[in-house]
């Protein structure tokens, strides 16, 4: 998978952008503030339909596009597959007649190949991971923070995730607003039967695709891991549902007990275990006018040795955790989708200590096609700058380096 050309208009700082980019490394090289993450940004964007960072949409658009006769934020990218097709992708955001972008409302609108689309048809165009300075969140954030980052993995490659996933929370939003009509009158289970039977449906299949991925990523980070720390210690995630674990595992491996993620989750197991957790927790349901099982309420969490990380992690084996995750991510992408997924790393590089440094560069040089910031380019190894393609990002602007700023920093131009 190849982005070979990103259009922004009226996009956070960028007014007007065309660029073009090939396969290898491209460093976008630059001061802080100057649009570096808003040129990463907009490339997530494409890929997920949701923003890293913004808290509403309407953030997304460029103060200036106030002036048009609609206020609106285009990104549009051409994205090349293995297979040679070619695919456009495009996403605008309008206001409306609302002039003032801090109170507007806007409407999303998606095209695939000039097709109008709904958001989960966009998902697995453009496969993406994403390195960002907060990736520590995932160690040490909330369970919804490890919740999202495996939803936002997983809808990229399998669009019945992404649909499941959809359906779940639309019905658990119906489920729990007729929870709390049940407050206001007697509770009625026969009424609240078909919305369990949908609950039970989707989410089933949601828990099953996340203990199977969970799975696969202990098989990678058993590799990945040990080449960032000295210790040689083991990495291990455990999926966390709220329904028994036991579910989960073949009736050959259910002596192997707690946090197993067997080779398979049986479907019609999980069901199961899920329908009878909804009919334990009734009564404390209907006290709470809240569903309290399903996937909405799982968890991750990452032991190293044994020791909980999520708990007893120092800033450093967070970080180590973190990377190794990531690079665990670009494998099972290429093995779900069998495409090559676009790095982006955000000013990631600084964080790092050298063994943890060395490991990403490699994974960098070794993938077809990294967009990486940076403020310094002292982060980078001799043979990282040969290869890379620098352009300076000022002031919403790109171009490429000049030579005699490459010359003065003792970097290879291109």
């Amino acid at each position: 998978m190849l982005l070979a050309r990103l259009s922004l208009s009226h996009f956070r700082n960028y007014e007007r952008l065309e660029l073009e980019f090939g396969s290898g490394i491209t460093l976008l090289y630059g001061n802080n503030a100057q649009g570096k993450t808003n040129l990463l940004e907009a490339i997530f964007f494409l890929a997920t339909a949701r923003s890293p960072h913004a808290g509403a949409e309407r953030e997304l658009i460029h103060w200036g596009a106030a002036t048009e006769p609609i206020p609106f934020a285009r990104v549009e990218a051409q994205i090349g597959r293995a297979n040679g097709v070619m695919t456009e992708l495009e996403i605008v955001l309008v206001t409306g007649e609302e002039r003032d972008l801090t109170v507007a409302r806007v409407s999303k609108r998606i095209k695939v190949n000039g097709v109008n689309k709904r958001a989960i048809d966009l998902l697995g165009n453009l496969n993406v991971v994403l390195f960002l300075p907060q990736d520590l969140e995932l160690v040490f954030g909330s369970p919804g923070d490890r919740r999202r980052y495996l939803d936002t993995t997983l809808s990229q490659i399998d669009p019945k995730y992404s649909r499941a996933l959809q359906q779940y929370n639309h019905v658990l939003e119906q489920r729990n607003a007729l929870l709390k009509e049940f407050r206001e009158r007697s509770f009625n289970a026969a009424e609240l039967e078909p919305w369990n039977n949908k609950l039970v449906e989707n989410g089933s299949y949601v828990m099953a695709r996340r203990a199977q991925a969970i799975e696969t990523y202990n098989g990678l980070v058993s590799e990945i891991h040990p080449q960032l720390t000295a210790e040689h210690k083991e990495l291990k995630l455990h999926y966390q549902p709220t329904i028994p674990v036991e579910a989960f595992a073949l009736p050959e491996t259910r002596q192997l007990g707690l946090g197993l993620t067997p080779p398979s989750a049986p479907l019609e197991q999980i069901a199961m275990a899920f329908r009878g957790q909804l009919a334990e927790l009734r009564a404390k349901e209907a006290g709470a006018a809240l569903t309290l099982v399903g996937p909405h309420r799982d968890d991750l969490r990452f032991t190293v040795d044994g020791v909980d990380m999520t708990t007893y992690a120092s800033r450093g084996q967070g970080r180590t955790i973190a990377v190794a995750l990531k690079l665990a991510e670009i494998e099972l992408m290429r093995v779900e989708t069998g495409e090559e997924p676009v790095l982006l790393l955000d000013d990631v590089m600084s964080e790092l200590d050298k063994p943890r440094r060395a490991a990403l560069s490699h994974a960098i040089l070794s993938a077809k096609q990294a967009i990486v910031s940076a403020t310094d380019l002292d982060d980078f190894t001799d043979e990282f700058i040969a290869r890379a393609r620098i352009l300076s990002v000022s002031d919403g602007r790109v171009q490429p380096l000049p030579q005699t700023r490459a010359a003065d920093a003792g970097e290879v131009p291109f």
